[in-house]
């Protein structure tokens, strides 16, 4: 079966060759790569052209903001109807697409598939790398079962048929967005609405190298949080009944469980700062129109 990896870039000519080097690796006989770059300059565009075009690699530029937008147009072009998904910092092993197949074709009724982002070697003293680690694969369908899938957008995999039917990701959440995270969150919540299964192992993995500072690490925690707020408060008008149970669940969980993205960046991650930022996000999201339609926010300039 045909993957089509989608890449999404800004600004990151030098770590990409990376990434689509580990992905050329891979030994899987039919996939193609598809990158949809933001960058305000031509470096990427440069580090790319290398290829010659010889290679199963398509480059697009694009003048939009967002990663879910680029993740959009990049989806959009794929051919085949499993859509892998990487950042631009990470990369993969030599069975990443391999093991993507084999999931969708053992589990037909998985729709989404999310793996482990392992952090690259990196000095613990002076900042962190955003990870996900699950020790075990685990299938939910329930749509209160959200809360066990935190999976991140660096390693994730689903069916075209899937994207097309939840109308994309929203495009005023994801990192650029008005709303700065959580769209691939979101996607989840839609497919499980719709009746879909998501699935997060450890089989499926990348690494990666995105190193923040402790200083960075305070922005990239709001900006998590306040976008799980409003993507909530939007499925609250969406699905009340349900979000609700998601809500009492999510709040048992700040206050006696553990986060696996928390878990991630280190000792800075206070829980009552994580609060405040989810409840601004949560009060922004109600402010906010929503297309019920598509489920999606309403754009705003």
């Amino acid at each position: 079966m045909m993957i089509s990896v989608v890449i999404a870039t800004m600004n990151r000519g030098d770590s990409i060759i990376q990434t689509i080097d580990s992905i050329l690796n891979n030994h899987y006989p039919d996939f193609e790569i598809i990158v949809v770059d933001q960058s305000t300059n031509d470096n990427c565009k440069k580090a790319i052209d290398k290829y010659e075009r010889k290679l199963p690699i398509f480059y697009h530029h694009t003048d939009t903001v967002g990663m879910a937008r680029a993740r959009n147009l990049g989806i959009g072009k794929a051919d085949s109807e499993i859509i892998a998904i990487t950042d631009d910092d990470c990369t993969v092993p030599e069975n990443w697409l391999f093991e993507i197949n084999q999931l969708f074709t053992e589990y037909p009724a998985v729709s989404i598939v999310f793996g482990n982002v392992v952090p690259a070697k990196y000095d613990a003293s002076s900042g962190f790398i955003p990870s996900y680690i699950r020790e075990a694969t685990r299938i939910v369908s329930r749509v209160t079962d959200k809360n066990d899938i935190d999976g991140l957008g660096a390693c994730m995999a689903m069916r075209k048929q899937t994207w097309l039917e939840c109308h994309g990701f929203d495009t005023m959440l994801g990192v650029g967005g008005r709303l700065h995270s959580s769209s691939e969150g979101d996607l989840v919540l839609h497919a499980l609405h719709k009746g879909y299964q998501v699935c997060e192992t450890p089989v499926v993995f990348t690494i990666h190298s995105g190193f923040r500072t402790w200083t960075e690490g305070s922005w990239l925690i709001y900006r998590y949080w306040y976008g799980t707020g409003a993507m909530y408060s939007k499925h609250l008008k969406l699905h009340p009944g349900s979000t609700c149970a998601i809500l009492v669940a999510l709040a048992w969980r700040w206050a006696f469980g553990k986060s696996r993205v928390a878990a991630s960046l280190g000792p800075q991650t206070k829980r009552m700062y994580r609060l405040r930022c989810f409840i601004t996000g949560f009060l922004k999201g109600l402010l906010l129109g929503v297309d019920r339609k598509t489920g999606h926010f309403k754009e705003v300039p």
